[in-house]
């Protein structure tokens, strides 16, 4: 059994991968957590740190309150297995020493997904291998619902045995994005095409709020302005992802709004593709069954009209809606003039618990010594 220590306990990404590891089928327990203390209130003066991440855990995932108890003001126990915490900043301070890890992840900030902050560095101190969930243009990449191809379906994988080193894992929307590239790729290689024939990507965004929105305006940027009422543009990381995976295929995020809802948030990609006009629905829903019976973490269908509520608890990156009316393949004149079409896929994306269910998923393959596809970092 691999351990493994979680640098971030978040509301999000380091409550989620809590709640699902389950070191039976993945190889690996978070034995260790380092987070900062959940702040305390004077009304409450018989409730700890350990009490708020409690809280944590229980509005990420209404019901696991009867699956945990509190051991002392340092440890749960979680489904049976303890889980001890260190509440500090790991930029500042080591916790206790309990051996060296065989996994580290860093569900913190962006900002400490460099191998010279410090948050990083004394995490490379602690584990063997360290992933970070967020994008990162310098570090190499393992992106969770591509990790089973091969350099014959995108030339710039680089298939390998993952034991040391610091990767990032992309942002939610990358995976999102991602999810829809797998079952192309799937589709593509029924036709004897590969991610090679995609010519560029537009992709377009509507993203939950995270528990960093707030109700009042604070500043201008999306994340501080009030949620209530109020649709804020804003941006995405995705695009730093492509010149690693497909620098041929610009892609560009032509809309990105934050909206005050629980995830999962809205995804369109609009591939543009060199098939000659092969490609059909039927190819592109055989390819999602595909990628679902293999890789339930990645990819399902849906054909039903159903709203976001419906996936919020779905332990799944992507919802492909199937019918009709939201997978679609357009090819006007001015595209199959030139043998193209324009592939689009309509997807709800989860950006908590099927974002840290693909996150689980690329630990699980390192923890039993399964190949995965990797990217090479860019230089600056």
């Amino acid at each position: 059994m691999k351990k493994a220590i979680l640098v971030g306990c978040g509301a999000e990404i380091g409550a989620n991968l809590l709640i699902q590891n389950d070191p039976a089928k993945d190889g690996f327990a978070i034995h260790t957590v380092v987070t900062n203390p959940p702040s305390l209130d004077k009304h409450y003066p018989e409730l700890r740190p350990i009490d708020g991440i409690v809280a944590r855990l229980a509005m990420a995932h209404p019901g696991i309150q009867s699956h945990i108890d509190i051991i002392n003001g340092e440890t749960l126990r979680i489904d049976g297995r303890e889980v001890h915490f260190f509440f500090g900043d790991l930029a500042k301070e080591l916790p206790p020493q309990t051996g060296r890890f065989d996994i580290g992840f860093i569900a913190t900030s962006k900002l400490d997904m460099d191998k010279n902050s410090p948050v990083a560095r004394n995490m490379q101190e602690l584990a063997d291998v360290v992933l970070g969930v967020a994008e990162a243009n310098e570090l190499p990449s393992i992106y969770g619902c591509l990790e089973d191809l091969t350099r014959d379906d995108i030339g710039t994988i680089q298939r390998q045995v993952v034991d040391s080193g610091m990767y990032c894992l992309g942002s939610c929307q990358t995976n999102g994005m991602h999810a829809s590239l797998r079952v192309l790729t799937d589709a593509l290689r029924a036709i004897q095409c590969n991610a090679s024939h995609i010519v560029s990507v537009e992709t377009d965004i509507v993203h939950p709020d995270t528990p960093n929105g707030v109700l009042g305006t604070r500043s201008f940027e999306g994340r501080l302005q009030d949620a209530r009422d109020n649709l804020r543009p804003s941006f995405s990381q995705i695009a730093m992802s492509q010149d690693k995976v497909m620098p041929w295929a610009p892609l560009v995020n032509t809309v990105s709004l934050r909206a005050p809802v629980h995830a999962p948030g809205y995804q369109i990609n609009r591939f543009i593709v060199k098939d000659g006009g092969a490609l059909n629905t039927g190819l592109i829903e055989a390819a999602i069954e595909r990628v679902s019976e293999t890789h339930p973490h990645v990819v399902k269908a849906s054909r039903t009209p159903l709203g976001s509520r419906a996936y919020a608890f779905e332990r799944r990156c992507s919802t492909i809606l199937s019918d009709q009316n939201h997978l679609l393949i357009l090819r006007p004149a001015y595209l199959a003039s030139q043998n193209l079409s324009e592939i689009i896929i309509q997807s709800f994306v989860n950006n908590t618990v099927g974002y840290s269910a693909v996150v689980r998923a690329v630990a699980r393959s390192i923890a039993f010594g399964l190949p995965v596809a990797t990217f090479q970092g860019i230089e600056k």
